[in-house]
């Protein structure tokens, strides 16, 4: 839903210093969230396949300039670099299911960035078609926004949406992110935090 053509380009630049806690540390927390009805959990190196049927599909890519991942190949190299980043730095972009069932419906929550010079935290969210409208995208915005202020409360979080993107600045609204009309380009932005 969250339309971040850059969210394949992990960022591997985080300045040790100002992280609270070691990358260790880190996992323990943030490998696996239980939500009221989600468990948000550490990629896997098979998630390859469930992958592609997000980042694969059109409709979950409408508002991506980049358009849908062409084959596994490409699904199996975000992953590659989205697990990089979790051994790296300790937290990253979860696999969504519901408690209690195997099936990922969707991928999301933060991951450390340089934007417009500051350094961020972007907010990310992408749902396959059959989990829209169930409010799972929210439930998993709020936890990342709410681990994110709590642990990384140097860096503000931050998700570009299209204009056209309604579903996901709701979204985006509703974990606390405010439209900030001044840094409007291509994308929507909402923050969470101080960004100047």
């Amino acid at each position: 839903m969250n339309n971040h053509e850059e969210c394949e380009q992990c960022s591997f630049n985080a300045p040790a210093e100002t992280q609270q806690l070691a990358p260790s540390d880190l996992i323990s927390i943030w490998s696996r969230v239980q939500t009221s009805r989600l468990i948000l959990r550490r990629l896997q190196p098979t998630d390859g396949p469930a992958m592609f049927r997000v980042q694969g599909d059109p409709q979950t890519n409408l508002y991506n300039p980049a358009g849908p991942h062409p084959d596994l190949a490409t699904s199996e190299k975000m992953l590659r670099e989205c697990l990089q980043y979790w051994d790296a730095f300790g937290f990253g972009y979860w696999a969504v299911t519901l408690a209690q069932q195997e099936p990922v419906l969707g991928f999301g929550g933060v991951e450390h960035r340089l934007w417009q010079g500051q350094e961020v935290l972007n907010l990310y969210y992408r749902f396959t078609p059959s989990a829209w409208g169930q409010g799972y995208a929210t439930e998993l915005a709020q936890t990342a926004v709410t681990l994110a202020r709590k642990y990384f409360p140097q860096w503000p979080v931050i998700a570009r949406v299209r204009a056209e993107n309604l579903a996901s600045q709701r979204v985006a609204q509703r974990a606390g992110l405010l439209l900030r009309s001044d840094l409007e380009g291509e994308h929507l932005v909402f923050v969470a935090g101080n960004l100047p």
